[in-house]
């Protein structure tokens, strides 16, 4: 059987190899069910929930949106289920060392992970892994949470002020300009993986463990450009640190109403959205998936949380476990082209 792979060739699940460590950890559904540690009891399983504190991992670094996203969930579910919600920043692999204490969890629901549309489905169809053994198979789904939506920047310091000066310096130059993104599959990865298609532009791709660090090169001057996510760099076009080229949508976003989108560049046709999913360990009892989904949902609906989410861009994107099942074999079916272009680039 195969094994999800992140982007560095190793397998999801995989540990990287230290002097004190031996073995590996696999994301397969057999090795997932022959863990003693997840053979909970029947009396376990009728505990009320929850009876402890809840782990929740972040797959990427901090003062990224997901992390900005995952504090404001763990903080909500805090608060309704009545025991503290702790945040645990796991980068890396994209987004696969964060599922890897999750695959091992006892299936009781006090471990979950929040993870992007690119770690939870993109990458592992750019890794060519099978259905059966991807992230939306292998984890059990709780909800969506979030609409995330990416603006291509520059640094003010950059002599572009459009997207067409943008494009004309990257045709002019190939591989002389560099963009950042923080993870195969992300939304970010996405938005230039598909700019470069349909512009006819060739930079070279950096990338980080989490939008944050890559923001910080941009901010620097070590790299030329890339799309961020709206918590990510709405601060910053706020400041005039970065200078907004446009919005991969369809239409204008209202909360950049003077910038344009791709289309109106030259990039006609250009949309990329994505989304953020929590999830935890299968098997886990659909009591507690519903009761987690609850919290979820009621966070999501408090107007401070509402408010918040708005003040970067964001939209909240509530979803049963169902539809959050339904929407990601949607999207597996809509990004494989994508993804696969992606894997015969890096042969």
């Amino acid at each position: 059987m195969r094994h999800l792979k992140g982007i560095s060739g190793r397998r999801y699940g995989e540990r990287p190899k230290k002097p004190q460590h031996s073995g590996s950890v696999k994301m397969t559904r057999r090795s997932f069910l022959a863990t003693p540690v997840l053979l909970a009891s029947r009396a376990d399983a009728q505990q009320p929930f929850p009876a402890r504190s809840i782990r929740l991992l972040v797959g990427a670094a901090s003062a990224g949106s997901l992390d900005f996203v995952g504090r404001l969930i763990a903080n909500g579910m805090a608060e309704i289920l009545g025991q503290p919600v702790v945040v645990e920043n796991r980068g890396g692999a994209q987004g696969a060392l964060a599922m890897e204490p999750v695959l091992r969890a006892a299936p009781d629901g006090h471990t979950l992970v929040i993870n992007n549309m690119g770690a939870l489905l993109v990458n592992p169809l750019v890794q060519n892994t099978p259905n059966e053994q991807q992230p939306l198979e292998i984890l059990e789904p709780i909800a969506l949470v979030a609409d995330v939506l990416t603006v291509l920047v520059t640094s003010k310091d950059r002599p572009w002020r459009s997207l067409s000066d943008l494009l004309s310096a990257a045709r002019a130059n190939p591989g002389g300009l560099s963009w950042g993104h923080p993870g195969v599959g992300s939304s970010p990865w996405l938005a230039a993986l598909l700019l470069s298609q349909m512009a006819d532009v060739r930079a070279i791709g950096v990338p980080y463990r989490g939008g944050g660090p890559a923001m910080v090169d941009l901010l620097a001057g070590r790299l030329d450009f890339m799309f961020a996510t709206t918590p990510t760099c709405f601060p910053h076009i706020q400041t005039g640190a970065l200078r907004a080229m446009g919005v991969p949508l369809l239409s204008r976003m209202p909360h950049l109403p003077d910038v344009p989108t791709l289309a109106e560049g030259g990039v006609s046709g250009f949309e990329v959205r994505s989304w953020f999913g929590v999830m935890t360990t299968k098997g886990t009892p659909r009591s507690v998936v519903e009761s987690l989904n609850a919290a979820i949902k009621q966070t999501l609906a408090q107007p401070g949380a509402i408010a918040q989410l708005d003040s970067q861009g964001i939209a909240p994107l509530y979803t049963t476990p169902e539809e959050f099942s339904r929407i990601g074999k949607a999207d597996r079916v809509k990004w494989r082209p994508i993804a696969q272009l992606a894997n015969r680039a890096s042969q």
